[in-house]
């Protein structure tokens, strides 16, 4: 009970001190042009709907868009269908979890994520979803008039992960207690079952699967079972599971895959696998808990009896490697892979998932160093000879080949999520941690003071009903009152006056972030009498604990969040080499942080997107053969889980990344500071009294 109240504590602390999202209330956005104007973009999921609106491709009874079908996790184009397997709630599932461990009451908690998202995030549909089940869901989508149909619903799986086009059939791999393969014949929609691997025993294994590909003119999908890693495939998978044999095992791929929960990337296992020149490519995750490391990539040869014989091309040199685990880039602890042109190009990935969680406990340095480093594009040639297409060059690589650097000149760019090729070039989207690294991003870049008063209204609300159940339950604050808006805006103010010079490399000495910290206490005593004895507790513990060190990372990411722009980024290539950017905010949406699925169908590329905020959205591409006249996004016209990982942290590791992240928002209000000067004459009279 104690530890409870401490963390609603916790909690209620980052909600007043000011870690809210702002809610955006934009116009319809149902067209995208890219700045070429070669490119167009249209929404087809809820074509009524445009960007920073509900969507997550499916309706309730109620004709509510159900916005938890957070993620297009993968798709696959047939004829003039696209179809889309979904993950979700993805996000709203890991907070029930952390509610579940502390055994806060779900409706204090679900208050809380409200007040400090300011609304934005998903956390359920008590109208239409009142029990929150997963309802991840199976559809396909007409890639022209966006008409979509439920094919495939299935119970207690975590959602559809990936997908591929064999003989003719749709095959689709699931995740949940077991993983699964799930065939769908396009010329009548009917599903089945085709693959399931045995129950796993082993605690802490993590069931998520995502390779499959076709090989040989067999269907090869990636499995995991107690023993590990394994690949199976089928001539004839039609037939069921007695056709499907074993390729791999965990022994035949070095013993690389990382398969537990609290491994790098939440036991990855087997990431990626295509077929180049007969062969087949494996990218493997191979973070161990006790042991950091980047990526590997095995390659299988089918011999004359059938069997498969691996070797490694990137890995350890004692087994053989070419080149070093992850082709030298620490940060990328998965890839995935994607075959154009007669070259396997490999897209790696930092799992700013792993960094975020450390940044929770104060240790900014991996997400700095992700930031620092963002994500390479690689390709090799059938001779196995990698060249590094996108980043920097290094001791392997001294040459790039194409016209972009790391993370495509975007340093929020953590993860080439997929690509696709389609009529003749080749597409790259990407997962931009801009929206999830939001809380302290606001702040850096100045967003917090663009808030309307309808938003700081609709903020107070939030926090007042935090309190109210705060009364109500466990944690005793007879002395807590709301903060009006009046005052909210005088801390606004005072904040404003924190530093009396601008810019952002003037926060550089240590004179100077101490004589910042000195406001800031004196700031926080201002209003100390307005808050819950227990959260002043907490914070008098957290002041007590600044210092020049643990900021001087914290700073260097802040200085990367304030020059970010949310929302993925889409990029062509028909070289193989130099890239057109085709959008660097998500079509326009902070909330699409990610480029999650491609499907090709008669009409064109579609699109799906990540966003845990108001649902997937499906999109189609265009590409303008005339461009006498080129545009940009057109703001204003309308145009007809899977398994939560278990991190392998105690109750206590999880109370103080909480407690150290408030810290790291009073250290935001010291790197905020010059935005603050700078926006004060925007902040206006009439503002301040709304």
């Amino acid at each position: 009970m104690k530890k409870a109240k401490k963390v609603i504590a916790l909690l209620l602390a980052v909600v007043i001190m000011g870690t809210s999202f702002t809610a955006f209330a934009g116009n319809k956005v149902t067209t995208y042009t890219a700045p070429s104007g070669k490119y167009t973009m249209e929404k087809i999921s809820h074509k009524n709907s445009g960007v920073k609106e509900a969507d997550g491709l499916i309706d309730f009874e109620s004709g509510d868009a159900d916005r938890g079908q957070n993620y297009a996790w993968s798709a696959v184009g047939y004829g003039d269908y696209v179809y889309v397997g979904t993950c979700y709630a993805a996000i709203w599932q890991t907070l029930k979890i952390m509610a579940g461990q502390f055994g806060i009451d779900r409706e204090l908690f679900k208050a809380i994520v409200d007040a400090a998202f300011n609304g934005a995030l998903y956390t359920g549909d008590e109208k239409n979803n009142p029990t929150d089940a997963n309802r991840a869901v199976l559809v396909k989508i007409h890639a022209k008039t966006g008409e979509t149909k439920v094919i495939y619903q299935p119970e207690k799986s975590g959602g559809f992960r990936n997908a591929t086009v064999f003989n003719g059939k749709l095959y689709f791999i699931g995740t949940g207690k077991i993983s699964f393969v799930v065939e769908v014949d396009p010329e009548t929609d009917e599903y089945k079952r085709v693959y399931e691997s045995d129950p796993v025993t082993v605690p802490g294994m993590a069931t998520g699967i995502r390779g499959i590909t076709e090989i040989n003119g067999k269907l090869a999908v990636s499995m995991i079972g107690d023993n590990g890693a394994y690949i199976v495939a089928s001539e004839n998978p039609s037939a069921g599971k007695e056709s499907f044999k074993v390729i791999a095992t965990q022994e035949d791929l070095f013993d690389y895959p990382a398969n537990m929960f609290n491994d790098n990337i939440f036991g990855g296992s087997i990431f990626d696998m295509a077929s180049l020149n007969g062969k087949l490519y494996i990218s493997i995750v191979t973070g161990r808990s006790n042991k950091k490391q980047a990526f590997a990539l095995v390659c299988g040869e089918e011999q004359k009896d059938g069997t498969f014989k691996y070797h490694v091309i990137a890995g350890d040199e004692k087994d053989g490697a070419k080149y070093p685990f992850g082709f030298s880039a620490d940060r990328s602890g998965a890839a995935n892979l994607v075959v154009f042109d007669n070259h396997l190009y490999i897209g790696g990935y930092n799992d700013p998932m792993v960094a975020l969680p450390q940044a929770l406990s104060m240790n900014f340095e991996p997400l700095y160093k992700d930031l620092s480093s963002p994500v390479n594009l690689w390709r090799m040639d059938t001779d196995e000879n990698v060249e590094l297409v996108a980043g920097e060059p290094n001791d392997i690589f001294p040459e790039v080949v194409g016209n972009m650097g790391s993370g495509f000149g975007n340093n929020l760019n953590q993860y080439v999520w997929r690509m696709q090729v389609y009529d003749g070039k080749l597409y790259v989207g990407t997962f931009d941690i801009g929206s999830l690294a939001y809380p302290v991003m606001q702040f850096t870049n100045g967003d917090i003071l663009e808030r309307t008063p309808e938003e700081w209204e609709q903020q107070i609300e939030y926090i007042q009903k935090v309190i109210e159940l705060t009364k109500k339950g466990e944690v005793e604050s007879p002395q807590t009152r709301a903060i009006s808006q009046e005052e909210l805006a005088k801390l606004v103010e005072m904040l404003k006056d924190l530093y009396d010079k601008g810019g952002f490399n003037d926060i550089q000495s240590t004179e100077d972030l101490l004589e910042a910290l000195k406001k800031l206490k004196a700031f926080y005593e201002s209003i100390k009498d307005q808050l819950p004895p227990e959260i002043v507790e907490v914070i008098d513990d957290l002041l007590s604990q600044i210092t020049i060190e643990k900021l001087e990372y914290f700073l260097k990411t802040c200085e990367y969040l304030s020059k970010g722009e949310r929302g993925f980024d889409l990029l062509v290539t028909e070289d193989g080499k130099n890239f057109e950017v085709l959008t660097r905010d998500g079509f326009g949406d902070p909330y699409n942080h990610g480029l999650r699925s491609f499907g090709v169908t008669n009409y064109g590329l579609c699109i799906g997107t990540a966003n845990p905020f108001l649902g997937a959205q499906v999109w189609r591409l265009n590409e303008v053969k005339d461009t006498s006249k080129p545009g940009t996004s057109d703001p204003n016209e309308n145009v007809d889980t899977p398994d939560i990982p278990d991190t392998g942290s105690n109750d206590s590791d999880i109370a103080n990344s909480v407690r150290n992240y408030i810290f790291a928002i009073g250290a935001v209000f010291v790197t905020a500071a010059p935005w603050l000067l700078r926006k004060k004459q925007q902040w206006t009279v009439e503002h301040e009294a709304k």
